[in-house]
């Protein structure tokens, strides 16, 4: 069935190969992307078939022409499919990496988005050229916001679950651990303190970015959305078509930043701040129990 009259599913549905066995995992026209799909990849397929899987191979088996793809989300990382014509659609799929987001998204800039608007008014002329360009670059930026939000979202909670960690670990040490380590011991988690403070500070700076920041429903993020559904969907010129193609390019580019911020403050918080600290609390309590064992 062609993408455009598919309904959008109401759960993962198997999707399978055409000529071949093994299928795939797809979600349809997802309430975060009404004009795209999201697809996860069984492990038994990457063991068990012939030959590499592609995303333009994936893309006929889901019944999408990779020229109306205006952007791919591989793994988290987001792609400008170039209508197709971008070398990614030909690179092998691999497994994804132990603690990647396993979801493929590709966003069709081609397909009709349902919106209350869009019914109510007829919609213009198609634009050609220029024009329609401007339209596919802003519909292909939005796509890829809406994939980036959801990241987004996943990695709020992964701040969220680091910082009960890293509060709960910044506290003073016990009569029982004072008298086990030694001064080095008391040195060291006094610098391990100051890492979870530090650690902190970077996790609520960010998460406060994310919660009422521009890419927020407080900040610009609403406005993009009406202007989307408005004018873009429905192709529709209007006053301040240039600067508005402009700030979705910024917003995209925003997410993007704001996302990798929030990565690298998470790494850096457990790697330099949690990890830390544990093993001085872990040698401390070893020297705790030799004691205890002693007595």
């Amino acid at each position: 069935m062609p993408f455009a009259e598919r309904p959008p599913s109401s759960n993962w549905e198997r999707v399978p190969f055409p000529n071949e066995p093994g299928f795939v995992w797809g979600w349809y026209k997802p309430a975060a992307a009404p004009h795209g799909v999201f697809v996860r990849i069984p492990e038994e397929v990457f063991r068990g078939r012939g030959g590499p899987l592609t995303l333009r191979s994936l893309a006929r088996s889901l019944d999408i022409d990779p020229r109306q793809v205006g952007s791919c989300s591989l793994y988290g990382a987001i792609y400008d499919s170039q209508l197709g014509a971008a070398t990614v659609w030909d690179y092998p799929i691999g497994p994804p990496a132990a603690g990647a987001d396993p979801t493929i998204a590709l966003f069709v800039h081609l397909a009709p988005v349902q919106a209350p608007i869009a019914a109510a008014i007829a919609p213009a002329a198609t634009p050609r050229g220029p024009l329609a360009d401007r339209f596919a670059r802003m519909e292909s930026d939005w796509s890829a916001s809406l994939q980036l939000e959801l990241q987004l979202a996943a990695a709020a909670k992964q701040l969220n679950g680091t910082m009960l960690r890293i509060n709960s670990l910044n506290r003073d040490l016990s009569i029982d651990e004072v008298r086990a380590g030694d001064q080095q011991d008391k040195r060291e988690w006094h610098d391990a303190r100051r890492w979870l403070r530090d650690a902190a500070g970077r996790l609520s700076r960010f998460l406060k970015d994310h919660h009422i920041g521009m890419t927020s429903a407080i900040g610009k993020r609403n406005a993009y959305e009406s202007i989307f559904q408005q004018y873009v969907v429905r192709r529709q010129p209007f006053e301040g078509l240039e600067q508005a193609e402009r700030e979705f390019e910024i917003y995209r580019k925003t997410l993007q930043t704001l996302l990798n911020n929030m990565t690298a403050a998470n790494g850096a918080a457990v790697q330099d701040a949690e990890r830390r600290a544990q093993l001085i609390l872990t040698r401390i309590a070893s020297k705790l129990r030799n004691a205890r064992a002693k007595r």
